[in-house]
């Protein structure tokens, strides 16, 4: 197997049935191509404010963002996943609970929550449960920066290069969403603020 093996936190890639690249056959080249096709995607949301018509948050809309986001690479992108793992919910509940975080999301723009915590708790929520085979981690921070973006509040410039590697970043993340699992958001939304675009 020619690509790395997963670091704490990543999904492995066990199977590349679905790679529409065949000419890729390295993890760096799988990387650079996942961030071209990312890159699209945070041009269209990011670039300016997206309106609602655009990021309804829904569930339909929430699937596609995936695949806009990976769908140039991967031929299953968008698609929920249909087999167990050893995190997320199980194959069965996955678009219903994608539905229920997002109805949840738009309930807390109704109240005095801040935005950033809105996001953030996006962010959290979407991670655990974990509706594609891969990718749930970038598609997590995006859905978390095209609310805040919408929303008029500064997004949150991830180093996805380094949290994708072993690196200190990516230890502070893995351990405030641990934190989060635990209820504790306080550490997930302070990195989240140390990182957000100071304008």
């Amino acid at each position: 197997m020619p690509f790395d093996p997963p670091l704490h936190g990543q999904t492995p890639i066990d199977d590349i049935s679905g790679l529409l690249d065949r000419s890729i056959t390295t993890t760096s080249e799988l990387n650079a191509a996942e961030a071209e096709n990312i890159r699209k995607a945070v041009l269209r949301y990011l670039a300016a404010k997206p309106t609602s018509k655009q990021a309804p948050f829904d569930l339909s809309w929430s699937k596609q963002l995936h695949a806009q986001m990976l769908a140039d690479v991967w031929a299953w992108a968008g698609r929920v996943r249909t087999t167990e793992l050893n995190m997320g919910s199980a194959p069965h509940a996955i678009e219903t609970d994608l539905h229920n975080l997002l109805e949840d999301l738009h309930e807390w723009h109704e109240t005095d929550m801040p935005v950033l915590e809105q996001a953030v708790r996006l962010h959290h929520r979407a991670v655990v449960i974990h509706p594609f085979i891969n990718g749930n981690g970038r598609w997590s921070r995006m859905l978390a920066n095209i609310w805040l973006k919408q929303h008029d509040a500064p997004v949150v410039l991830w180093p996805e290069t380094t949290i994708g590697t072993e690196s200190t970043i990516r230890s502070q993340y893995i351990q405030a969403l641990q934190a989060a699992d635990q209820g504790d958001m306080s550490p997930l939304i302070e990195l989240h603020a140390q990182h957000q675009d100071p304008g």
